[in-house]
């Protein structure tokens, strides 16, 4: 296994994914791809009583801060002996992160799972889900303390 792959939100279970990808990359001496997609900020345009949400891409400042975050997680895998990279991606289409999944060569992808209720999977959808349903190579789902803690 050369290249993993840890897909990251930065939320609470980023810390989660990267301590899985550090722990087997230090096993096999694979290198580490941390990929964020940069998401869409909701903005709702007032139409009255059916007023839309739309999404735009968040401000610069926004996009920079992430930069800033995901180069500080790469810098402390890097000094743990890891080789690690990031990749910022701008599309948060499933199929664009699997495209570049597959790019990069990833012969094993890691996720973080949130849990959520079935109506929001069934109105929004799961990522992890549809990873794993589509991926090229094997994946490792991390599940969220949530459960734990109810």
């Amino acid at each position: 296994m050369k290249t993993i792959v840890a897909l990251v939100d930065l939320s609470d279970l980023t810390f989660k994914v990267l301590k899985h990808a550090h722990a087997l990359a230090s096993a096999f001496n694979s290198e580490v791809i941390i990929v964020h997609v940069l998401g869409k900020a909701p903005v709702v345009v007032d139409l009255g009583i059916a007023s839309p949400v739309l999404s735009e891409d968040p401000p610069e400042t926004v996009a920079e801060e992430q930069v800033e975050q995901l180069l500080e997680i790469r810098d402390s895998l890097i000094k743990f002996g890891v080789r690690a990279s990031v990749v910022q991606l701008a599309d948060p289409k499933v199929a664009s992160v699997l495209a570049e999944t597959k790019r990069l060569n990833a012969d094993l992808i890691i996720l973080g799972s949130h849990h959520h209720s079935t109506i929001y999977h069934m109105l929004v959808g799961s990522v992890a889900n549809d990873v794993l349903k589509r991926a090229h190579c094997p994946v490792l789902v991390v599940p969220s303390d949530e459960d734990a803690a109810a």
